[in-house]
């Protein structure tokens, strides 16, 4: 059995109590959806250079304004990669920001129609259905199964992940998951 338990500990909290000095505080101290949202981007774009095969000190010394809590973070999640794999990681984290995402949901509800909290709102959705249907996929569910439990607009997005998840498996699924996560929180704003 692998020794998942104490490295995703610490990735557990470092996710949840993390809040970069760009991004500010949220109100009262919680978290919003675009925190929840624009943190997550952070991390996912880390893994993705990560599983390009950037390392640590690689990343630190080539992005942009990288502090030393930043250097702190990516030396963190590169040491969960190497201690749980690549897709342990980003499981983690993708469910991290299901929960941060339903947090802020449970404070507030759901934020003012055409509002910028909005748009992340919507993000934070997509990005969660996309991740249930991955693990509905690794679980061995099948489209058959899956595909019905969704809206109209959600099965084609559905089908492609499924068809990259039997061409390519776990990890490509989560480099696409990280990328429409992306797309998503630039579309519109």
């Amino acid at each position: 059995m692998r020794r998942a338990l104490p490295s995703l500990t610490g990735l557990t909290l470092m996710l949840l109590c993390l809040q970069t000095p760009a991004l500010g505080a949220a109100p009262q101290g919680r978290q919003s959806f675009e925190t929840c949202t624009m943190i997550t981007s952070e991390y996912l774009t880390i893994l993705q250079l990560i599983g390009r095969g950037l390392g640590p000190e690689t990343l630190s010394d080539t992005l942009p304004d990288v502090s030393d809590q930043a250097r702190k973070r990516i030396d963190e999640l590169a040491r969960a990669v190497r201690d749980d794999g690549l897709s342990s990681v980003y499981s983690q984290v993708n469910a991290e920001y299901a929960r941060c995402a339903k947090t802020v949901y449970d404070h507030g509800g759901a934020p003012a129609p055409q509002s910028r909290e909005a748009h992340f709102y919507i993000c934070a959705g997509e990005n969660k259905v996309r991740y249930e249907v991955l693990m509905s996929a690794v679980v061995g569910g099948s489209q058959s199964e899956v595909l019905p439990q969704l809206a109209p607009s959600q099965r084609d997005a559905a089908r492609t992940l499924f068809d990259l998840y039997q061409d390519r498996g776990t990890e490509a699924v989560f480099d696409k998951l990280a990328d429409e996560l992306k797309f998503c929180i630039n579309n519109n704003l």
